[in-house]
């Protein structure tokens, strides 16, 4: 059940999307949206060296970086209000400063449901910068119960169809169960795609998954492709033209110690469909 859906406001190409599919859900679940924004001013000061002479030019430049980060906020929360009121859907507005990452695992305590374009955090917001680990910040945000994500592509896609991950992992489990259980769309036609394993225990775990979601009264399908996941993710993704796609990975090498591993960033920073993270 989705009653309270908290939206993460930035001026970033993914906002309309966020902002439309926040609103939308909000509508069909009867349920109400807390939109946060953060203004990181510490980060958005941050230009670099500064040569001899140059302070008054810096100035400028942090002064007029945090006025364009507003105003592009701004506007993205007058959107967010007329669509609201269009949906009649009640909605809270918190302007924040500070660190982003402290501020949206307080909010996220008391919601079901986070919403945000979860690349741009890292290519165009206030997460951006060469220090910025997005492993680091999924894993600290993940680690603080902040779950589920649903994050928004740049371009809206009507959900029709949801490829899920599924590797046999309690994480990957768990973002299944979670997704079947709030049914975000209830008509939503699920496949659930399964590798890097052996063929019979792979067509085990396709088969007590499909089971668990055929139980929940949600159509499936499954299917088990021998290559390295990273690469039969985005290529089923394309083949069945998936919508949205549902992930939740273990990180069973230490190279993918996070909890979302690198399976998952692959994933993300390799498509343009919407995801689902837990």
């Amino acid at each position: 059940m989705v009653k309270r859906i908290l939206i993460g406001i930035g001026g970033t190409p993914f906002t309309a999307v966020a902002i439309r599919r926040a609103a939308e859900l909000a509508a069909l679940h009867r349920a109400q949206v807390t939109a946060v924004t953060v203004v990181d001013e510490a980060r958005l000061r941050q230009v670099g060296p500064v040569p001899l002479g140059g302070g008054a030019a810096a100035g400028a430049l942090r002064q007029h970086r945090i006025a364009v980060t507003r105003e592009k906020i701004d506007a993205a929360i007058v959107s967010l209000e007329k669509q609201c009121a269009a949906e009649s859907v009640p909605l809270t507005v918190l302007r924040e400063h500070g660190d982003p990452c402290s501020l949206l695992r307080q909010h996220a305590r008391y919601h079901d449901l986070m919403v945000f374009g979860l690349r741009s955090m890292f290519e165009y917001d206030v997460f951006a910068g060469d220090d910025v680990d997005p492993a680091t910040v999924l894993n600290g945000l993940a680690k603080a119960g902040v779950s589920p994500i649903l994050a928004v592509s740049e371009k809206y896609r009507r959900i029709r169809r949801a490829l899920v991950a599924y590797d046999g992992s309690m994480q990957a489990a768990h973002a299944m169960r979670q997704f079947v259980r709030l049914r975000l769309w209830p008509d939503v036609a699920i496949r659930i795609l399964t590798s890097n394993g052996q063929d019979k225990e792979s067509q085990q775990l396709l088969d007590d998954a499909r089971a668990y979601c055929l139980s929940h009264g949600v159509d499936t399908t499954a299917v088990y492709c021998p290559g390295a996941a990273r690469d039969e993710i985005l290529k089923e993704a394309s083949s069945c033209d998936a919508d949205l796609i549902v992930l939740g990975f273990s990180g069973r090498t230490r190279i993918a110690s996070t909890l979302f591993g690198s399976t998952a960033l692959h994933v993300l920073r390799n498509t343009d469909r919407p995801f689902f993270l837990s």
